[in-house]
C-alpha cells in the first residue's frame, strides 16, 4: 500500500474514533501532520502518529504504526540553544521531549502492524484509543510544568532518558536556569557534563555561562 493511501485510511479511522474524545481534553486534531496537540501550562503537548508502508515481501502487514509523545517549549529550547552556544539549526535544540508512547506506558517502544484496513480500524478502537485515553492523557496531564518534568529527571524516569544523557542534562539545566535555580543547574552540569572529556569540550559554553 502506498504511503498516501495508508495515511488516508488511517486518518479516517482516527477521526471516526478519537477526535471527539480528545477534543474534550483540549486537543485539536492536526490532520495534515497526523497529530493531536494542545497547549497546557509550560508546554505544547503533542500525540503524533507515524506510518510506514511495508517494504519487504515477507512483511504481511499494510504498514507500521507508532505513536510519539512530544513536549515543546520555545522558552526552554531557546535557553538550551543559547547555553549550548549553537549557531545553526543543526546544532539548535528543537524540542524538550520526543519519545515513543511505549516508554510512558511500559518499558519499551511499541509498534503495530495491521494486516488490513479492517484490522487497522479494530486496532484504533481496541488498542490505540484505550492507550491514549487511559495512559497517554493522564501522563500528559501530570507533565504540564517544568517542575513535573524535572521531578522525572531527578528520579531518572526511563522515558526522560530515552535521549542521550548530555542532551537530557542540557534541557534540565535550561529549565533550572529559567527557575533561577543555578545551584541545581551547576549540580547537573558537574554530574553529567564535567565527568566526561567529550562532553566537557562539547558543552564548554554551558560551563562558562553557568559560572559567569
Amino acid at each position: 500500500m502506498e504511503a498516501k493511501e495508508l495515511k488516508s485510511f488511517f486518518k479516517t479511522g482516527i477521526e471516526n474514533v478519537l477526535v471527539d474524545h480528545l477534543s474534550r481534553y483540549g486537543f485539536k486534531w492536526r490532520y495534515g501532520s497526523l497529530k493531536f496537540q494542545r497547549s497546557k501550562d509550560d508546554f505544547v503537548q503533542s500525540i503524533l502518529f507515524f506510518l510506514t508502508p511495508s517494504k519487504y515481501q515477507d512483511d504481511k502487514s499494510i504498514g507500521h504504526i507508532s505513536i510519539m509523545i512530544r513536549l515543546d517549549s520555545n522558552e526552554i529550547t531557546k535557553v538550551a540553544t543559547r547555553l549550548k552556544g549553537a549557531n545553526n539549526k543543526f546544532d539548535a535544540i528543537d524540542t524538550v521531549l520526543n519519545v515513543n508512547a511505549g516508554l510512558i506506558s511500559g518499558s519499551k517502544a511499541i509498534e503495530w502492524r495491521p494486516t488490513s484496513i479492517e484490522d487497522m480500524n479494530i486496532l484504533i478502537e481496541k488498542e490505540i484509543k484505550p492507550l491514549i485515553i487511559e495512559k497517554i492523557i493522564p501522563f500528559l496531564n501530570n507533565r504540564s510544568t517544568m517542575n513535573n518534568v524535572l521531578d522525572d529527571f531527578e528520579n531518572h524516569n526511563t522515558y526522560f532518558f530515552s535521549n542521550s544523557n548530555d542532551v537530557v542534562a542540557l534541557l534540565a539545566i535550561a529549565m533550572y536556569c529559567l527557575q533561577n535555580k543555578l545551584e541545581s543547574a551547576n549540580k547537573v552540569a558537574n554530574e553529567y557534563l564535567l565527568s566526561d572529556d567529550i562532553y566537557r569540550e562539547k558543552y564548554k559554553n554551558v560551563l562558562i555561562k553557568l559560572n559567569s
